[in-house]
């Protein structure tokens, strides 16, 4: 046998003697993955099932076995010997003859890292041609070892003091930055220093609380000293009145009354400048502040401009973050980074909202926190429901946010923001007009120092309408008793050869950029562009901004781009997206420029990895956006990846239409994806109530042995129990227990609660139980997902025909059960089972034991979602007990644990109703509704749990006169399936009829419909549910 080489590093090659085989001798991709996996492996060989695991762990083990087989026949044909894969007994190894260049370049970085000479460093790093099979990147068994061989190139680079490659691969490596920073200033490259500086400080913000150090600030200083201080209050001229509702707002901030204000009017009216008032009247308050401004042409990823403030204020103030927990912390950190994120399809929960929240109720804490978001006429879709969320979420709390803006445009996304506020009376408006004659007088004399001559203000207030940035545009002029506006191509005249076109390029791509993204857009090389750019410094044409350089004002900006004829303007559309894509520009930048350009095709893949990113951070209608503005021009295999991922979306923001977009998205697509697109079809079929579509998707699709055979069967077992086909449903959950996939969080968590609600069905709940529990007794974190995903069948049981000493007495004598069998989540999930049956039939001291245990029990063992229901059912004991406060800060530790479980969607609807239920007054409640509205994604809502909600938000929005809100969420109570199986349920929506009925003003219909429902909460066996009816009915709704 020839001797053979196998390279791994850079990309996948293999020599057999002299020759590179090429691609076309690995017939079968399995093939030349078998190859790769024992490459890597210790000692070059591995266990057959060890193979199988890792390369197709969604088949079925014949299936995989027979895969297996074909793959290494294919293998040891490329590599031209039976001998190159030798089978012994259950292992796989490769020829020990076999040369592997990672072994190679991992023997000779540990010789380099132990000797450090420059010949040794120089050899290892000429044997690391590139990261571990850059064609594998997604593969799981492939990401340990590129990691590891990445930190040792890097170790290597460090060793070497190659820093500008160390930061080619690490972009927010200090220690790089700092050497570089250090190495420009002792040669005294002023232009480096700054360029260096600048790239350190981007590279961190998106850090969360992370700043350059003192002595890289001090490096920059030393070349470019800070301009000289300014005032810490700016002096406004003209905003008196506003300035004063400001001053109120602050004040009620700090004593508590948090609120939301909103600063808008014409552009150039002085949004920016009033927010930066509010900013420094703040912080001379004592409160912490942060700051953030929306840029559509700049931003590449969904919620910037809010992340940007918060980023802001935890750089102020970076001690914040030792009291933000890691999963927030991290859940923050993943959005502000808008690093490379994959979306499923199958939901996420939109833990950012939590995590926000979290930290901004963390920086309020003593004088309360300020933050401010201007330009939000440019926001995305996702950015202005987040500020949606925090401005209901935190209304209770010392915290204020001022946002500023444009006008809204009537209709527009922002102007819904604004509507829906005001309605719930959370939000302060304040307009700003264009100064008054004396007002522009007085902008002027400040900003000259002196009253200006005769007529000039006059002059000025006519050009600039009053709006005191173009005032400021003119103060040069006015200087010179002859006001005018700056002309642009005199200033052009004095710069170096074809600044026109660099700088047309470069207001093309926004109105704010970097070093590095000016360079590439001027095109002319280092040296030139830098003497380019100072030269447009030197004339006004661009300023220092507070990360690279900004246009001074629109008026530049605006004068570079008129007049552009429409071929012009595509092509330099077209030059900014090839620059933008050089730098490194986030996808939707990209995609956007070559979407002007005319290249529709072109940014089809950009445009899709875009949405992607978004979809994975749950901004699931700007994601849609993006793909409406692919799906056009996508082709091929692009096609089918837009629709399918429009289907997911629609799916994901409850949009009826995701029913015909699935259908065509698999008319469009191909094998496994086609399968699991007609999966996908027929469950969001059944949910939306079209049984017909649903069994018509699943015709002629059986299992293969394919990764589409967990969600396949799981369809048709949702579609045979809507349909009331209880066996049939049986049997195809049985098929999916039968799956490798099966095991994935999601799958298991709606397998095992459709096994159960079947076997409630059958009245067979509590055998299941225990068939749960002796089939997970020596799998701990199966066990956990498994029970977890029964707390939504228990309901079924608890608010049941079942009597409540008849559940007592199963829960305990399950308890007992498990507690011999030493299964811990099944005794843990006992013990809830047993507080909840006691809270609901009034034996609140039990319960409280009960529960307090559960929750205890849970959290030893890490099983979170237990937890969150744990406790909150132990805030509802509290609530009983006539203990709000206790009850709220029971479900604020409830929330987080809820929100990061694959059950989210069971625990969040009930968490955020009994949150409802803990407020203090009506318009707390009614606040608490809203925030949970904005809060709870499609992916959190299960059709059986959620009256938990509806029936709380109703009652809530009746008790403040939003008779709408109440009959919707009304409507959404009645629809549940719960009320089909539930005395309790039918109950609880007789008592919000009668809460409807007090808003209403019939009285008469109040006290019968309160009457009746306590008569069915005594059916019931609820007795403390039955005496609150009771005791409203004696209560007008004037005096309740």
């Amino acid at each position: 046998m020839d001797h053979v080489r196998v390279g791994l590093l850079g990309g996948f090659a293999v020599h057999v003697g002299d020759r590179l085989l090429p691609a076309a001798a690995w017939t079968r991709r399995s093939s030349s993955a078998v190859v790769k996996l024992l490459a890597l492996a210790p000692g070059r060989s591995l266990h057959r099932d060890q193979v199988v695991d890792a390369l197709w762990p969604d088949l079925a083990p014949d299936a995989a076995a027979d895969r297996l087989n074909t793959a290494v026949h294919y293998a040891r044909r490329a590599l031209g010997s039976p001998q190159a894969i030798a089978r012994r007994g259950e292992l796989l190894a490769l020829d020990a003859t076999l040369e592997v260049d990672v072994d190679t370049f991992a023997t000779l970085a540990r010789t380099a890292l132990r000797t450090a000479t420059a010949a040794d460093v120089d050899a290892a790093l000429a044997a690391y041609p590139g990261p571990l099979l850059p064609d594998d990147l997604f593969a799981p068994w492939a990401e340990a070892d590129r990691d590891r061989l990445a930190a040792l190139h890097a170790d290597l680079l460090r060793a070497g003091g190659r820093w500008e490659e160390l930061l080619a691969r690490e972009p927010a490596d200090e220690q790089a930055h700092m050497e570089l920073l250090r190495a420009h200033a002792a040669r005294g490259d002023r232009r480096a220093v700054l360029r260096q500086f600048e790239r350190l400080d981007r590279a961190l913000r998106v850090e969360l609380g992370v700043a350059p150090s003192e002595e890289a600030v001090a490096l920059r200083d030393a070349v470019a000293p800070p301009t000289s201080a300014v005032a810490r209050v700016p002096a406004l001229v003209g905003r008196r009145p506003e300035l004063e509702r400001l001053e109120v707002a602050l004040r009620q901030s700090r004593a508590g009354r948090g609120g939301t204000v909103l600063v808008h009017g014409p552009p150039g009216v002085g949004t920016s400048a009033v927010l930066a008032w509010v900013r420094a009247r703040a912080e001379d308050g004592g409160a912490r502040v942060g700051a953030g401004a929306a840029a559509a042409l700049e931003e590449g990823w969904p919620y910037a401009p809010v992340l940007e403030a918060l980023a802001d204020l935890a750089r102020r103030h970076p001690a914040l973050l030792d009291g933000l927990g890691d999963t927030y912390r991290e859940e923050i950190g993943r959005a502000l980074r808008g690093e490379q994120l994959h979306w499923s399809g199958e939901g996420t929960h939109q833990r950012l909202f939590v995590s926000v929240t979290e930290l901004v109720r963390l920086a309020a804490a003593g004088s309360g926190v300020v933050l401010t978001v201007d330009d939000l006429a440019e926001a995305d879709e996702a950015s202005l429901r987040l500020l949606h969320y925090l401005a209901r979420a935190v209304a209770a709390a010392p915290v204020l946010l001022v946002l500023g803006a444009r006008t809204p445009t009537p209709g527009s996304r922002l102007d819904q923001l604004r509507s829906g506020l005001l309605r719930r009376q959370a939000l302060v408006e304040l307009p700003l007009a264009p100064l008054s004659p004396a007002g522009t007088a007085a902008l002027l004399a400040q900003r000259l120092g002196s009253p200006p001559a005769d007529g000039v203000a006059v002059d000025v207030h006519r050009l600039s309408r009053g709006l005191p940035r173009r005032i400021v545009e003119l103060v040069p002029s006015a200087a010179l008793s002859a006001p005018r506006w700056p002309d642009v191509r005199v200033l052009l005249a004095r710069c170096p050869p074809g600044t026109d076109e660099a700088l047309r390029r470069v207001a093309l791509a926004g109105t704010s950029f970097g070093t590095d993204e000016f360079l590439a857009l001027a095109g002319i090389g280092e040296d030139a562009g830098f003497a380019m750019l100072e030269a447009c410094l030197a004339e006004g044409l661009v300023e220092p901004a507070d990360l690279g350089y900004r246009f001074p004002t629109p008026g530049v900006r605006d004068a570079l781009l008129a007049g552009l004829p429409p071929h012009r303007r595509e092509r330099l559309h077209r030059e900014v997206a090839a620059a933008l894509q050089e730098v490194g520009a986030a996808p939707a930048r990209i995609g956007e420029h070559l979407l002007a350009a005319g290249g529709a095709a072109e940014a089809v893949p950009h445009l899709l990895r875009a949405a992607e990113q978004a979809a994975a951070l749950g901004a699931y209608r700007d994601a849609l956006d993006l793909v409406e503005r692919a799906r056009p021009a996508a082709t091929g295999r692009d096609r089918g990846r837009a629709l399918g991922l429009r289907a997911d979306l629609l799916q994901a923001v409850g949009d009826p239409a995701a029913v015909g977009a699935y259908r065509s998205a698999a008319a469009a697509t191909g094998g496994q994806a086609r399968r699991q697109l007609l999966a996908r079809l027929a469950r969001t079929a059944s949910l939306e109530g079209d049984p017909d579509t649903a069994v018509e998707a699943l015709v002629g699709l059986a299992p293969d042995g394919g990764p589409a055979d967990a969600s396949i069967l799981l369809a048709q077992g949702v579609v045979a129990y809507f349909h009331g086909d209880l066996e049939a449903a049986q049997a195809a959950t049985e098929a999916v227990r039968r799956t490798p996939q099966s095991t994935s969080d999601w799958r298991l968590s709606e397998l095992v609660t459709l096994q159960g609600l079947i076997a409630h069905d059958r009245g067979e709940w509590f055998s299941r139980l225990h068939h749960e529990m002796q089939q997970t007794r020596e799998e701990p974190a199966i066990a956990t997902a498994v029970f977890d995903a029964h707390l939504c069948v228990a309901e079924f049981l608890l608010y049941g025909a079942v009597p409540y000493p008849e559940v007592l007495a199963l829960s305990r004598s399950f308890g007992d059960s498990a507690s011999q069998s030493g299964a811990q989540r099944a005794v843990a999930f006992a013990r809830a089972l047993t507080g909840e049956a006691a809270l609901l039939s009034g034996d609140l001291t039990t319960a409280e034991t009960e529960l307090r245990a559960a929750a205890d029990l849970h959290a030893s063992i890490g099983a979170s979602a237990g937890e969150a229901h744990s406790l909150q059912r132990l805030a509802e004991v509290r609530l009983q007990q006539g203990d709000r406060a206790e009850a709220r800060r029971l479900l604020t530790r409830a929330l987080p644990r809820a929100r990061w479980s694959p059950i989210a969607m069971h625990l969040m609807q009930r968490i955020h109703g009994t949150t409802i239920a803990a407020a203090d007054t009506p318009a707390d409640a009614y606040a608490a509704a809203e925030a949970a509205e904005a809060s709870i994604a499609r992916e959190d809502r299960c059709l059986f749990c959620q009256i938990m909600i509806a029936v709380p938000s109703a009652i809530a929005c009746a008790d403040v006169g939003d008779l709408d809100g109440a009959r919707r969420h009304l409507r959404e109570a009645e629809h549940s399936p719960a009320l089909a199986h539930s005395t309790a349920w039918q109950a609880a929506v007789l008592e919000v009829r009668a809460h409807l009925a007090g808003a209403e003003g019939d009285e008469a219909a109040r006290g019968a419909l309160f009457e009746e429902a306590a008569r069915c909460f005594d059916a019931a066996g609820q007795p403390l549910d039955a005496a609150r009816c009771r005791s409203a009915a004696g209560v007008s709704a004037g005096s309740a």
